[in-house]
């Protein structure tokens, strides 16, 4: 004859998850979701300062390469030498970029979305050198 099994305990929960699914907690809500997903309260001053750099000048870049998709104007030396140097802003942004992953507290718990920032931004490299090419005629 068979015996009947004990019932399965529930999982313990991850105290961190649950604070933050809390209705009390400071962090609910979308702006809790989004400042969660961002680490921000284990991140320091100065990884702070790193990300707000490297996420504002990519931010810029984006922008303006949107702007250059939606408004061309084809042959255009002077533009083609501006988004050169934004361009090269872009390249700038990548060592802050690769200082933020260092520093990060998502890559020290392996955590995902610690390689988004360098993702996107060597991403924006390519794609923008490749955008000046093809609107401004590779001068």
């Amino acid at each position: 004859m068979r015996t009947a099994l004990p019932e399965r305990l529930p999982l313990a929960a991850n105290i961190s998850a649950m604070k933050s699914l809390s209705v009390k907690s400071a962090s609910s809500g979308l702006r809790g979701v989004f400042m969660n997903w961002l680490a921000w309260g284990r991140r320091r001053r100065a990884n702070k300062v790193l990300f707000v750099v490297s996420i504002s000048i990519a931010a810029f870049v984006t922008g303006a390469f949107t702007w250059a998709m939606v408004f061309p104007y084809e042959g255009d030396f002077v533009r083609y030498l501006i988004f050169y140097w934004i361009w090269g802003l872009c390249a700038v942004s990548l060592p802050f970029a690769m200082a933020e992953y260092k520093t990060s507290p998502l890559r020290k718990n392996s955590e995902r979305g610690h390689l988004a920032i360098l993702l996107y931004i060597g991403s924006l490299l390519i794609v923008t050198r490749a955008l000046n090419m093809i609107i401004y005629g590779g001068y």
